[in-house]
């Protein structure tokens, strides 16, 4: 008796949780640049790619992971004795989880903030004109604290964003303070708990 009190309380929790997620495809802008650069580069965010989808569990306050592809670009330029300049495409893969609080909740208008942790794979790094692969000077991957507001109206929504890069962006030794940041702006829809 008591396994089937518990399975039917797991059963009914499954079901409210489920009735309370909302799937939210998404398409956007990305800028990525690079503080703290190694010595004698410059490094400036052009606009990228933002392409992916989020979960939103809950209803004023919200879990949203989500998974999204990332094609960003970087431009860059040395200053030594002989000026190189040329630009960088990243292809990544980010993984987030943020936490997400309505601040206004109108029915069919909300604002909210999030804030969370995110993590992206790098999937590939080359020069744009040359085509040569330079992931072997980056790290794997980058982890991120990312924060951002966001307003839903109707089924429709978008979200402006901050993402600091909290671990190092270069392999080796040479530039242990150098970290990606950049901003972003994605729109999209919502399905689910009565959306589209």
């Amino acid at each position: 008796m008591k396994k089937l009190i518990t399975l039917s309380l797991a059963i009914f929790a499954a079901v409210q949780l489920i009735a309370q997620v909302q799937f939210n495809p998404q398409i956007g802008i990305t800028t990525l640049s690079l503080k703290n650069p190694p010595s004698g580069v410059t490094f400036d965010g052009k606009i990228g790619m933002n392409l992916g989808a989020d979960l939103r569990f809950g209803e004023k306050f919200q879990i949203q992971p989500g998974v999204h592809y990332i094609n960003s670009i970087t431009a860059f330029q040395s200053t030594d004795a002989e000026v190189e300049t040329g630009e960088v495409v990243y292809k990544s893969l980010k993984i987030k989880a943020l936490a997400a609080f309505n601040l206004i909740d109108a029915g069919q208008l909300k604002l909210r903030i999030n804030a969370g942790p995110s993590y992206d794979f790098l999937l590939s790094a080359k020069e744009k004109e040359s085509k040569i692969n330079v992931k072997e000077d980056y790290k794997n991957g980058t982890f991120f604290l990312q924060g951002g507001v966001g307003v839903d109206f109707l089924f429709l929504t978008a979200d402006l964003g901050y993402a600091h890069g909290l671990s190092q962006t270069f392999a080796g030794e040479g530039a242990p303070d150098s970290k990606m940041a950049g901003m972003y702006f994605t729109v999209g829809v919502i399905f689910g708990k009565g959306k589209k």
